[in-house]
């Protein structure tokens, strides 16, 4: 197997489609480029655990097996249970039915408070990768949705990474946005020694029929601070299908494979394989 390629997700700014690009990309390239795929949560928000997994079953998983609460050190909360020590025990083989190659690491909403929990131990920004080294060549790629901050699951799924990609709407906010998040992911490469670099930029919540989304994704290819980094061709519509697929704990590849975002999801792995010669 060929080294196994590690992507986190990132975006300091909410609501631009971050954790629907990591589920669909990794669905994509689990059912579309035969990869075998681990889709890691580490939002507290469990947004992207809930997008492949019912509520119950994910309840009835915490309970059995833990999450990536436990992963990152956070005691199960029924007394005197010990948490395992194998990343392997958290990991919900073949979550989705339609697609047999893809897993899941489910997060937990006491997550929120993993910070306090942490804020003592050294080299907590490590605990994850030193996990996954294990179970690591099991996998082609490893897709980590973070949540948008810099807390320290972040810190824990960058320094995992050989990659981070960002997705952003196109409007001033998220153009403000994305330069934080380089200058902020160049900070922690130099205070923690990564070698993280961007994948690329991805375009999301794209409207195609407002001139001032095309304008904009044109504009910020040729500011300065974002000339030397990777724009892929394909952007994410807006679309309706694309906010339903949650509710019923599917990809929109698998929910809906003619919806628009699906192709463009499809047309995005295409992308993405190719730059990480995985076809």
């Amino acid at each position: 197997m060929a080294d196994t390629k590690v992507i986190s997700v990132i975006q300091m700014k909410g609501g631009v489609g971050k954790t629907s690009c990591a589920v669909n990309l990794a669905a994509v390239l689990a059912k579309n480029f035969d990869q075998r795929v681990l889709l890691a949560d580490f939002d507290p928000q469990t947004n992207a655990t809930l997008s492949v997994m019912h509520e119950k079953d994910w309840l009835k998983w915490d309970r059995a097996h833990g999450t990536m609460a436990e992963v990152l050190g956070m005691e199960k909360e029924k007394k005197g249970e010990k948490a395992s020590q194998n990343l392997k025990d958290y990991i919900v083989k073949d979550v989705c039915d339609r697609i047999p190659t893809l897993d899941l690491l489910p997060s937990h909403l006491k997550m929120t408070f993993i910070d306090t929990v942490l804020a003592s131990q050294p080299g907590r920004e490590r605990i994850f990768s030193r996990k996954l080294k294990k179970i690591k060549d099991q996998y082609d790629v490893i897709i980590c949705d973070c949540p948008p901050s810099l807390m320290s699951v972040t810190q824990n799924a960058l320094c995992a990474s050989n990659y981070f990609l960002i997705p952003m709407q196109p409007d001033y906010l998220s153009t403000v946005g994305l330069k934080l998040v380089l200058d902020r992911v160049s900070y922690l490469k130099k205070s923690l020694q990564l070698s993280v670099r961007c994948l690329g930029v991805v375009f999301t919540r794209v409207r195609g029929y407002l001139n001032y989304h095309a304008i904009t994704m044109e504009e910020v290819k040729n500011k300065s601070p974002f000339k030397k980094l990777h724009f892929f061709d394909t952007f994410i519509p807006e679309n309706i299908t694309l906010a339903e697929a949650p509710m019923q704990n599917l990809p929109i590849n698998v929910y809906d494979s003619s919806a628009p975002a699906a192709y463009a999801f499809r047309a995005l792995g295409a992308e993405v394989a190719g730059r990480l010669s995985l076809v």
